[in-house]
């Protein structure tokens, strides 16, 4: 009986030790800064972009892709990893279970999402925090302009050079509690450009 209790109480104690580096480590990733690093893979309207990939499309893609930024009715889906450098100025591991976003251009919302795996910067490190995201522009636009919507899915791509347009990501790190998520009470928002 006495061998039972104490490995009762030995689990005890080896739980709430993970429960309390959790707890820390998601503390201190509400202390790291964040910067905006760059944006990757990017699909628009199913053709994938990058900066020097507008040449190379085919004539008749090109133009696809013209009209349906032109157009002011329809979908217009976009999918992009999002970079965020992460640097932990503590002295202990920086760590998170998941997190929330919500990812603002010029002060509208365009999309909120969560992302459900482990994350980390170790003591006095820097990682690349890669956030992947999927929606449609026109929807999350809607009221916008057709040449804000353009302006905006070119600037994400990094092909727009137009006007720079301010983003805010809004992140929230979470951590697990048994089998319950536990969020960061506020976001830390990530503000940048894009041309």
């Amino acid at each position: 009986m006495k061998k039972f209790v104490a490995l009762f109480c030995l689990a005890g104690i080896m739980f709430s030790c993970d429960i309390a580096q959790q707890l820390a480590g998601t503390l201190n990733m509400t202390q790291c800064k964040y910067d905006y690093n760059s944006i990757s893979a990017v699909s628009l309207a199913g053709i994938n972009l990058n900066a020097s990939s507008l040449t190379s499309l085919n004539p008749l893609t090109l133009a696809n892709l013209y009209s349906q930024l032109s157009s002011p009715t329809g979908s217009l889906p976009i999918s992009f990893t999002l970079n965020v450098d992460v640097s932990n100025p503590s002295a202990t591991v920086a760590s998170l279970s998941g997190l929330s976003y919500a990812l603002q251009v010029e002060d509208v919302e365009l999309t909120q999402g969560t992302m459900s795996q482990r994350f980390q910067v170790d003591a006095g490190g820097k990682t690349v925090l890669p956030i992947s995201m999927a929606f449609d522009l026109k929807q999350a636009m809607s009221g916008k302009s057709a040449d804000a919507i353009k302006n905006l899915a070119l600037g994400i791509a990094g092909i727009g050079g137009g006007q720079e347009t301010k983003v805010t990501l809004n992140l929230k790190p979470s951590f697990l509690l048994g089998n319950q998520v536990i969020s960061s009470p506020a976001y830390i928002p990530v503000s940048f450009t894009v041309k």
